[in-house]
């Protein structure tokens, strides 16, 4: 069964005349004649009634018509999807957290405009709860974050990037700096920062896992927004702060890390329905420049 059988089918079954068929498609009635007998042949269905004053269809060729014709349709809209998408320039909103230091992005983009020479893609950086948002409300494609919690949110899917190690931070001025080997248990009695919502409740569920796991016992929560908060109460109010290790610090001599050997996903997010063959090639080139560079650091 070939394209030209189908077309030749199509229009008998309008014309219901073999010579109009043939006037129509500029060929001889024969030809016509030939590649209907040829379709039935490898169908094994008998098509037409044939008589003297034309041809008429039988309940199967109807069958068989309607779901020729339909398939016809489909495909001419799809092909007329296909056209649209091959005009249209590829693009990519993405929304990273802030300060997450993602070294690796910048040249899996690059790599990829070589081969998608119509591919422009934005970054915007934020904090996590605006990322979100904008997630949320289609403002953004996809975010690459933190995995706070995204298992809650409906919708939304994400792929795990990496592994990132979480390290408490305090002052270089805070009492504990000068100690020799400072671990994660001689935290217990300090105040902790604790980020909250907007609502006043806890948005950070890592903290609450992790300090009872690390045996430690804060002496109480310091209240934050977000990082630049939690930084600023950690200079001058002694707090400790929670952080993820690939967190750019604008000065990090001005602190002393505490590794905790525990570890959070990065991770890019975005809703289902977005998520499109470009964003895929774009997390899969990623995964293999994080793994890259993890097992050189190793």
């Amino acid at each position: 069964m070939n394209n030209l059988q189908i077309q030749y089918f199509l229009r008998l079954c309008q014309t219901l005349s073999v010579s109009e068929t043939a006037r129509q498609l500029y060929v001889a009635q024969p030809a016509v004649s030939k590649q209907i007998a040829a379709l039935e042949k490898e169908l094994d269905v008998v098509l037409f009634n044939r008589t003297n004053r034309g041809v008429s269809l039988t309940p199967s060729g109807e069958l068989i018509y309607e779901f020729f014709s339909g398939a016809q349709k489909q495909f001419q809209k799809t092909l007329t999807q296909a056209k649209r998408l091959q005009t249209q320039k590829k693009s990519l909103v993405l929304g990273l957290l802030e300060r997450l230091e993602l070294d690796e992005l910048t040249p899996v983009i690059r790599e990829m405009q070589k081969q998608h020479l119509d591919l422009e893609v934005k970054q915007v950086r934020l904090d996590n709860p605006s990322l979100l948002s904008r997630l949320s409300n289609e403002r953004v494609d996809a975010v690459i974050t933190l995995d706070h919690d995204l298992d809650m949110r409906p919708n939304v899917k994400y792929t795990e990037l990496c592994l990132v190690e979480a390290v408490f931070v305090i002052s270089r001025f805070h009492p504990l700096a000068d100690r020799a080997e400072l671990q994660p248990q001689d935290l217990t009695g300090q105040m902790i920062c604790r980020v909250m919502s907007r609502q006043g409740d806890t948005s950070d569920d890592f903290l609450t896992r992790v300090l009872p796991l690390l045996h430690i016992r804060p002496k109480g929560f310091f209240p934050v927004d977000n990082l630049e908060s939690g930084l600023a109460a950690v200079e001058s109010n002694d707090a400790v702060a929670l952080v993820d290790k690939r967190l750019q610090l604008m000065r990090p001599e001005k602190y002393r890390f505490v590794p905790t050997g525990t570890y959070q996903s990065a991770v890019c997010a975005y809703l289902e329905k977005n998520n499109t063959p470009i964003l895929g090639e774009l997390i899969h080139r990623l995964q293999e420049k994080l793994h890259t560079a993890d097992l050189v650091a190793e």
